[in-house]
């Protein structure tokens, strides 16, 4: 069997990282998977290439210019992906494919891209709707990547025929569990990570941090860059959280990074998450896990036993959750393993891609 996963560009966001895997499991149980870039591969490029991973990249300036040019792209997935395909988002790429006449199975990964609507201007709000209403009949199945997406999308009148739920997966060989370890000669360790956007709730994290009682000697850990990093530099000063927040930028090695951290954190409210793929990375790597009652995060945490959840916004909920696992070294110990233990259950990159090609092999 042959099968191609179409992305947009080779970004270095869940998407891009879950897709990638996912070419590298079907590949270890004998199918022939490769990745097509719309647009740049770079820099997964790197990771394909050492994988053994084929790709073709088309090197639009833009997702949308495909709209332009059908048929090249109907060709070059036809060319990786003979059997069926794979595109990372639903809407107007798997429209594309079909115009452009690939006949072959096609799967629509949905992450949620609607449930930001409320954060963008007009004009965005309008072609992400347009967007969805020009796909609605090209895919033959729709993955929900949560039960909670799942719901959302049988409520929408513009869906594929058929909708199924698979979590996405991380290869847990690469998030191995080295226990919680001790840091308290570098104090209480709290990470994050994510895009720098508003809504993410890094501004609420800030607050609990500077909330905590002073004999706690927190460090917060912050991953990643966007447009909010700036004002998330000066809160933390307004804060008085000088030497105190490490804003590392994107980190290369993220499960050293997870590691090195006591707990994690996903603190999100106005942003609605569809799944939690930082908190599953955290949870692999044996770390507890504190988040928002917040889309798919409720789903991937087990409040009480992998983690805790708060109301989103809730900073004082947020600091007194942050308290309570400053103090207590055998709770972490318990609910990193826990976490490790449901990452296995329910997470892992072998059970993705077994059920994705469940949906090719029935229509074989």
């Amino acid at each position: 069997m042959q099968i191609a996963v179409v992305m947009w560009s080779g970004g270095i966001g869940g998407t891009e990282t879950f897709s990638a895997s996912l070419c590298r499991e079907f590949r270890s149980e004998g199918i022939d998977a490769g990745v097509v870039f719309v647009t740049t591969p770079h820099p997964l490029d790197a990771r394909l290439e050492q994988d053994g991973i084929p790709y073709l990249a088309l090197g639009f300036p833009s997702g949308h210019r495909a709209v332009l040019r059908p048929r090249k792209l109907a060709r070059a997935v036809r060319r990786l992906g003979r059997d069926g395909a794979i595109t990372a988002s639903p809407g107007y790429l798997p429209a594309v494919l079909r115009v452009g006449g690939y006949r072959a199975r096609l799967v629509a990964m949905n992450h949620g891209r609607l449930l930001h609507l409320g954060t963008l201007g007009r004009r965005e709000r309008i072609t992400r709707r347009l967007d969805r209403f020009t796909g609605r009949w090209a895919s033959d199945v729709e993955v929900a990547v949560s039960d909670f997406m799942l719901r959302r999308l049988e409520q929408e009148h513009f869906r594929a025929r058929r909708l199924v739920r698979i979590y996405n997966g991380l290869d847990l060989s690469h998030y191995d569990s080295d226990g919680v370890e001790s840091h308290r000669q570098r104090g209480f360790r709290i990470a994050w990570a994510g895009r720098m956007i508003s809504g993410k709730g890094v501004d609420d994290l800030l607050h609990a941090v500077a909330a905590l009682p002073q004999q706690i000697e927190a460090r917060l850990l912050l991953a990643g860059e966007g447009p909010e990093r700036s004002s998330l530099e000066a809160l933390a000063r307004e804060l008085g959280l000088e030497g105190q927040v490490d804003f590392a930028g994107w980190v290369e090695d993220v499960p050293a990074f997870w590691r090195s951290a006591d707990i994690a954190v996903v603190p999100s409210h106005q942003i609605v998450e569809s799944f939690g793929m930082a908190a599953v990375e955290a949870m692999a790597c044996g770390r507890p896990v504190v988040v928002s009652r917040n889309g798919g995060l409720t789903e991937v945490v087990d409040a009480g036993k992998t983690g805790e959840v708060f109301a989103p916004g809730d900073v004082k909920a947020l600091a007194t959750a942050l308290s309570s696992y400053a103090s207590d070294e055998a709770r972490r110990r318990s609910h990193g393993e826990s976490g490790r233990a449901r990452c296995v259950d329910l997470f892992g990159i072998d059970r993705a891609a077994s059920s994705y090609l469940e949906l090719f092999s029935a229509a074989s």
